[in-house]
């Protein structure tokens, strides 16, 4: 499971940022109970995503869907917000573990057009190894393409 694309500054506002994420794996995954929490809260509810499949956690469901439709897999509505100026993202096995899925801080100050300019922040290669995700080079100034691998 990678997060693959973030939209951490929406031009139109806050509500409008989100979360995508894609299984990578050649087997369907449980998210139930999966959950961020570090940059904004959520808990996936009971769900499985299917090998190369993408779903996303948004700001607002109705804002999102206000752009975006409803052809978009939609999890839910997180908690708290993305930060404007980069911030550290933790998304965690299922309580009581504590263990990360992925952990990783991204920056504003990597590809500008991604700080209210209208790009998502997208993942170049989802396979490469998750400590990557810290690494500026690792990602890429994209146009919003949410729940599309």
């Amino acid at each position: 499971l990678r997060i693959t694309e973030l939209m951490y500054n929406a031009p139109q506002g806050a509500n409008y940022d989100y979360i995508e994420l894609q299984n990578i794996l050649g087997k369907t995954l449980n998210l139930s109970g999966v959950r961020f929490v570090d940059g904004v809260e959520f808990v996936f509810p009971e769900m499985v995503l299917a090998p190369g499949q993408c779903v996303v956690v948004v700001s607002n469901v109705v804002a999102f869907r206000s752009v975006y439709g409803f052809g978009v897999n939609v999890a839910g509505q997180y908690a708290g917000g993305l930060s404007g100026g980069g911030e550290q993202i933790v998304l965690q096995l299922p309580w009581p573990l504590e263990a990360a899925v992925m952990r990783f801080e991204y920056s504003d100050k990597w590809y500008p057009t991604t700080d209210g300019a209208g790009d998502a922040l997208a993942v170049v290669d989802a396979r490469v190894h998750p400590a990557a995700w810290n690494d500026p080079q690792t990602w890429q100034a994209a146009s919003p393409s949410p729940g599309t691998p």
